[in-house]
């Protein structure tokens, strides 16, 4: 994307930060980012729906000279802008409604590799909470694939993730409620840098966004979104974990949770969602990689597609996309390809029929 049009993103990005939706509506509607701020201001009424909070707010005086000022920020701070939808944006993010139209993400963490979990939980952490999740996500480390792990930098179940990450070797990274140029919590700034050098920080919030209650809520959908699944390691019957799970099950991802002693309250919102069937409960430190397919050693990136004269052109995207991400489900690949469901799935079960893929626990698919 060129600056012109990286500068208007991050304009829009900042007056439909709650409705990123009808943000993406307007690009598509005027043909691309610049091409908004140069409508006049009748066509942006009608685009609207004559919505006129947000007209004002896109013909606001500053509002250019804010974004110019914000993405020079972000290059000579070694930020980078990832609008939705770019290579390094997270794919898995992209497919939900409600993902920001722009990332500031600082390191070099691949946030697309085949496979990602997201790790969650209380900040008051007990002995055995923060045991039990040091040894699960030391268990992803020896994985044919090794997962990225992504959790919130908060302090208790999110930061002793993080660490046990790094010490273990994984890329891990940090999804803040804060603009980059403020760490939160103050505690975890130490922590922070490693993860920057070993992973990377994400927020969708510009600079000088200060810590809130809506901040953390906001932050939450891009840690669900973010991830194949969501571990929610320990949890009180209240907690932001469990809005996470909330928003994980809303975009059909999987979710697990670690059950404690029947009379420890920090884990009573892990029993709550266990016992809804909202999560699969972990029992070991394979359930999992046995769950989502992550013990079977994936494809590698060079492996030869397989083809048949006959595949169609979308067969034959679907078994490249299998043979170099490893395991995905329909509705990743629908995302990647940008083929409705109905159309993906048809694909898959010829294929499987075929004896090409193999359907795996969690809604996902495999080449065989």
């Amino acid at each position: 994307m060129d600056s012109d049009n990286l500068v208007c993103l991050c304009a829009l990005s900042k007056v439909f930060a709650y409705k990123s939706a009808v943000g993406r509506q307007l690009i598509d509607a005027f043909g691309g980012p610049a091409a908004v701020f140069a409508a006049p201001r009748s066509a942006l009424r009608d685009a609207l729906n004559h919505a006129d909070e947000y007209v004002d707010a896109l013909t606001a005086p500053g509002l250019l000279e804010w974004a110019c000022t914000e993405t020079e920020w972000a290059a000579a701070h070694g930020v980078d802008l990832l609008p939705c939808g770019s290579a390094r944006y997270p794919f898995r993010l992209a497919q939900c409604d409600d993902a920001p139209l722009l990332l500031y993400c600082k390191g070099t963490a691949d946030l697309n590799v085949p496979c990602v979990l997201s790790v969650v939980g209380t900040r008051k952490a007990t002995w055995y909470g923060r045991t039990t999740c040091r040894k699960l996500v030391e268990r992803l480390a020896g994985l044919p694939v090794r997962p990225l792990v992504v959790s919130g930098l908060a302090l208790g179940i999110d930061g002793c993730a993080h660490l046990a990450a790094l010490e273990a070797g994984l890329q891990t990274v940090g999804v803040m409620p804060t603009g980059l140029d403020e760490i939160y919590p103050r505690q975890h700034r130490d922590l922070a840098a490693r993860i920057v050098e070993h992973g990377a920080l994400v927020t969708d919030f510009p600079r000088l966004t200060a810590p809130a209650a809506h901040t953390f809520i906001r932050r939450n959908r891009l840690i669900a979104g973010m991830a194949d699944a969501t571990l929610l390691a320990e949890s009180f019957a209240r907690g932001g974990g469990l809005i996470t799970v909330s928003l994980a099950e809303s975009y059909g991802r999987d979710v697990f949770a670690v059950p404690g002693r029947l009379t420890d309250l920090s884990f009573a919102g892990c029993h709550e969602i266990i016992r809804n069937n909202i999560a699969q409960i972990v029992t070991d430190a394979d359930s999992i990689p046995l769950a989502m397919g992550w013990l079977k050693q994936p494809a590698r990136s060079g492996r030869q597609p397989g083809f048949r004269p006959e595949d169609s052109a979308l067969k034959r995207t679907l078994l490249a996309l299998l043979g170099e991400r490893g395991t995905l489900s329909a509705d990743e690949l629908s995302g990647l390809t940008g083929q409705d469901a109905g159309t993906i799935s048809v694909a898959l079960f010829e294929l499987e029929v075929e004896g090409r893929v193999a359907a795996e626990f969690g809604n996902k698919y495999a080449r065989t």
